[in-house]
């Protein structure tokens, strides 16, 4: 009984969280010794999917009990899952190192069975560290070891080792073969086998993901992650959920994919530094399929850094092949080449031929964007080869979809075709949207060479609706950048529609693109707002705070002339710049999983395409809709009335009008740096008028609108032309204001949207960024005493006043500032600080107008889809019926007298666009020689309509 209890209280010992030294150097008698050290392995193994560092503990105290007794087999069995550990946490030659002198103790011991469990860690490490043929052949030897000495539980781990090298080799079958064979094992050892089901389900089910087989990929990994869930088994949850996330991206849910791996994350930081790594690298992954190229190259070399202090090989090729798609994609092809260079020979010694056939994908796709085809034909084909003999269907499609465009290129149609159509069948079946736009493309531009138009249609049709399908379910975060790439099929549908002089199906193309994005934001505002009663968002809420306010803090030391600011410091400009760029790539990580938590998992009310009729029905009798396109080349100009459309080409290049812009800007900037009043500015307006006066003749002139005899025109900018002060364009006479209400829209579709009715009143903020702008007071006592409602002056004009029910009006007087190279970091300034275009998004600002009185508060970016991306346009989709809002800095005094006008005509009752046109023209006509600089910063975007009801 006493030996019982002996045996029991060692055991606890053993098993506490702190063992005394001394304790640790006493040798135990041999029963107590052989069932502490039982425990202490089964404690070790039960942590092992939970707590690494916890199991490491374990195998360290093994050691010491073997080594206190002088016992060469304990110690060879605490040095042998010392080196499991180590693995696991990627310290690779260490756990290496570790194998090889257990297996060298366990034989001193007589124990071959101890040297052959040895093999079966090696064999993980194996592709690892560049090792595969020495690790199988000594698994050849602990097989016939384990087969005679009757170990099915060693053979099962053996099974399975050997199964993950030949999935590293790219030999799927042959593992998918092994790790049946060690599931069908492990369920026959009953309760013994349970431990490694999960696992296995686990390695199965990326076994079929390399297969492309991804509907069996996450059966498996379901299976898995339930199990890993039940038994708590952390790591394990982290892993797989980054596999299921990696099938989410290349089935089109990006959404999904980075939140998941965003939890991942969470759960493996302190636990597994390699397995951080392995995530990342999938972020990596996922951040290239949505063409955010510069992040995924930034965060390759951070992988690529780590896997290099891991010395994990084959961990190592792989990140270096993301390295070389992020660098190519941004033009870089020398780095891309030396990144594929580098992967090259890992992937060769280690055998893994699969790999190497995606590098020769990789070559191919390079030398078809510089114009190679015959290279890249040549790649392809090589590559596809080989992917179909190991059954890898989906990158089998890949490579052939690379060959039929390197075909295309050199205009041999019918192999092109059916390359294609093979990419395509194998894209639905596995159903890879990326894939299925490509092939839809490519087949649309091999019937549009043949001059099959009706089939070329279907095809384009066919691309553009896989986009928008994939494109719905993504945050306002991460659309932008997958859109970049994705506008081709449109643009060549619009082409075929205007070519063919099918103006109507043309406009509607066009519209499907532009409209869509802006009215799935309005009609699902509620997941730009970020939860507030989750906890992880409170703290990221209060991380991305404090990194606001000292990102202001060195943005002004940054940019602030010296001396220009009333914070000295000894802080140097070239750290202060790089405080700011690390500052801001951690906010704008903060932002995206915001969005990515409270927008994630709600269903999305799917935005219709607006028809042409339906926007037709919008414009009055007065009215003249004309909506810019840029087809790469040339411009175009569809004009809308209620019965008709017409579409008009452009004497105008893309080059050329970007250097009419660029001439105006320079013209604008340099009028206001002189006196109104002075000779240089009466120059400058001349010239002005001159820049002005072309674009008329190249954008307005060709449409001859004076056989419309409308009053007011509703103008849909596209690309450049977002920058463009359409009503100050000039005819020889008269400026465009003078002639028409001007109203802007960033869709066309928006005009089929009411604009919001509210109560009469309004809520002015009105700061003077530390008296910089002292009329900021004065304007918003204007609009106080026309419209009544609430003024927060100064310290009042927080964030915080804007949490308040909308009413007509919401007018904001405060210093703004637009970041041309940063433009989702544009601001206004409030007595709490910046606020930002998400701060935006939080609130409900669905006023009838909304007025921003500050420095350059209409300026924006323009993505590829049309996607507007600046200050602006965060109150728009945060409700605002419309905007009026400057595209450069106006003088402070200039503003007031503007508002003061402007607010007059709409308490008369005036529309928003003839109150805006009222005050442009009146203070033009009092100085037919002032700079347009001087009054014409203003512009109206949205709902023209006057404010509702009496004010």
């Amino acid at each position: 009984m006493n030996a019982v209890l002996d045996v029991d209280a060692a055991v606890e010992l053993w098993l506490g969280n702190d063992i005394p030294p001394e304790i640790l150097s006493t040798p135990l008698p041999d029963d107590i010794a052989r069932e502490v050290v039982e425990r202490l392995k089964k404690e070790f193994e039960r942590y092992w999917y939970i707590d690494s560092i916890r199991s490491l503990d374990y195998a360290e105290r093994i050691i010491a009990i073997g080594r206190a007794r002088n016992d060469t087999g304990q110690i060879a069995l605490g040095t042998m899952s010392k080196g499991d550990c180590l693995a696991s946490l990627g310290n690779m030659e260490e756990a290496w190192s570790l194998y090889e002198q257990a297996g060298v103790m366990f034989l001193e011991t007589g124990d071959e069975v101890g040297w052959a469990r040895t093999r079966v860690g090696r064999l993980y490490l194996g592709p690892k560290l560049n090792c595969i043929p020495t690790t199988l052949a000594d698994a050849e030897q602990a097989r016939a070891i384990f087969t005679r000495h009757g170990e099915r539980d060693r053979l099962l781990r053996l099974d399975w080792q050997t199964a993950l090298v030949y999935n590293y080799l790219g030999e799927q079958h042959r593992a998918l073969e092994l790790f049946v064979a060690a599931l069908a094992m492990a369920e026959s050892l009953g309760e013994a086998g349970q431990p490694h089901i999960s696992p296995l389900y686990e390695n199965i089910g990326l076994t079929y993901n390399a297969l492309g087989d991804f509907h069996q990929a996450l059966m498996y990994y379901e299976r898995a992650r339930e199990l890993a869930i039940a038994r708590n088994q952390t790591l394990s949850i982290a892993r797989i959920e980054a596999s299921i996330a990696e099938i989410a991206q290349a089935q089109g849910y990006y959404l999904r994919a980075l939140t998941l791996l965003h939890g991942a994350l969470e759960k493996v930081t302190v636990e597994s530094p390699f397995e951080v790594a392995m995530t990342k690298h999938h972020v990596v992954e996922c951040y290239l399929s949505l063409n955010r190229y510069a992040e995924a190259r930034d965060l390759a070399r951070q992988v690529i850094r780590d896997f290099r202090m891991f010395n994990a090989a084959y961990e190592l090729a792989l990140t270096l092949l993301r390295l070389a798609t992020a660098e190519a994609a941004l033009g870089n092809f020398t780095a891309a080449q030396a990144a594929l260079a580098e992967a090259e020979p890992i992937f060769t010694s280690l055998g893994a031929t699969t790999w190497i056939a995606t590098i020769r994908l990789w070559r191919g796709r390079m030398a078809l964007k510089q114009g190679d085809a015959t290279s890249a034909c040549q790649e392809a084909l090589a590559a596809a080869v080989c992917f179909q003999a190991d059954g890898q269907q989906v990158k089998d499609a890949t490579a052939t979809l690379l060959q039929g465009q390197a075909l295309f290129a050199l205009s041999d149609f019918r192999a092109a075709d059916t390359a294609g159509t093979k990419a395509l069948h194998i894209a639905q079946k596995y159903n890879v949207p990326s894939l299925r736009y490509a092939a839809h493309l490519l087949l649309g531009q091999i019937a549009e060479a043949r001059h099959e138009s009706i089939h070329a249609i279907r095809r384009y049709r066919a691309a553009a609706a896989t986009i928008e399908r994939v494109q719905r379910g993504l945050t306002i975060t991460l659309r932008p950048g997958f859109l970049e790439d994705k506008g081709e099929a449109l643009q060549a549908l619009i082409a075929l529609r205007l070519r063919a002089g099918d103006a109507g199906n043309a406009f509607e193309t066009l519209e499907q693109a532009k409209s869509q994005v802006w009215l799935g934001y309005l009609m699902n505002r509620d997941h730009l707002h970020w939860a507030q009663d989750d906890v992880r968002n409170r703290a990221l809420i209060e991380e991305l705070d404090r990194l606001r306010a000292e990102h202001q803090w060195f943005y002004r030391l940054a940019h602030d002339s010296p001396g220009g600011t009333e914070h000295s410091s000894a802080i140097r400009t070239e750290q202060a710049l790089a405080e700011v760029a690390g500052r801001e790539r951690r906010m704008r990580a903060i932002t995206e999983q915001l969005y990515l938590h409270s927008g994630g998992q709600r269903a999305n009310n799917h935005a219709p395409a607006m028809s042409l009729k339906e926007i037709q029905q919008t414009i009055d009798e007065e009215t003249l809709l004309i909506e810019y396109y840029n087809d790469g080349a040339h411009l175009w100009a569809f004009i809308l009335d209620r019965q008709t459309v017409e579409a008009h080409r452009l004497p105008l290049t893309t080059e050329a009008l970007n250097q009419l812009i660029r001439q105006l800007q320079a013209n604008l900037a340099a009028a206001l740096k002189v006196d109104p009043q002075a000779p240089m500015a009466g120059n400058l307006t001349h010239l002005a008028r001159r820049i002005l006066q072309r674009l008329y003749a190249l954008l307005i002139e060709p449409l001859a609108l004076r056989q419309y005899n409308q009053r007011r025109l509703v103008i849909v900018p596209y690309g450049a032309l977002h920058f463009l002060p359409f009503h100050l364009l000039y005819d020889g006479s008269a400026h465009l204001i003078e002639r028409y209400e001007v109203i802007t829209l960033p869709a066309a579709g928006l005009a089929t949207r009411p604009g919001p009715r509210r109560p009469p009143g309004a809520l002015i903020l009105a700061h003077s960024w530390d008296g910089r702008l002292p009329h900021t007071q004065t304007e918003a006592q204007i609009v106080q005493r026309l419209f009544g409602g609430r003024l927060c002056a100064e310290e009042a004009a927080n964030r915080s006043a804007l949490q308040t029910t909308p009413t007509q009006i919401l007018h904001i007087a405060a210093h703004g500032e637009h970041r041309l190279d940063q433009p989702d970091l544009s601001y206004l300034q409030l007595a709490d600080g910046q606020l930002y275009a998400d701060d935006v998004l939080q609130q409900d600002l669905s006023y009838e107008l909304v007025t921003l009185s500050a420095c350059e508060t209409g300026r924006a970016n323009v993505a590829t889809d049309e996607e507007l991306i600046g200050l602006g346009r965060g109150f728009l989709y945060a409700g605002a019926g419309a905007l009026i809002i400057s595209l450069w800095g106006v003088a402070d005094h200039s503003t007031t007298d503007l508002m003061k006008r402007m607010y007059g005509a709409l308490s008369r009752g005036e529309t928003k666009s003839a109150s805006l046109r009222y005050t442009q023209t009146s203070i033009l006509s009092e100085n037919r020689n002032l700079h347009p600089a001087y009054w014409g910063a203003f512009q109206l975007i949205g709902d023209d309509s006057a404010l509702s009801g009496p004010v």
